[in-house]
């Protein structure tokens, strides 16, 4: 997975996030939110990161860890 698969989410808002990928773990008024995406054949975890910057997503992160949090 790449950053490019998920440019659909700039501009949306927290409840349009909300509405598409579901609520998570991730507190309301926090300005990042990450999701776990699934993990690797050899298990890194795969992790979409969101930034908010005025209640809209500015930037979009694809990582991969071993780290659980």
């Amino acid at each position: 997975m790449k950053n490019e698969d998920f440019n659909n989410l700039l501009g949306k808002t927290r409840n349009e996030i909300k509405d598409d990928l579901g609520d998570g773990f991730n507190l309301h008024t926090s300005d990042i939110w990450t999701y776990d995406l699934g993990k690797t054949w050899i298990g890194r975890r795969i992790i979409l990161s969101l930034r908010f910057e005025n209640k809209k997503v500015i930037k979009i992160n694809v990582f991969k860890t071993f780290k659980r949090r």
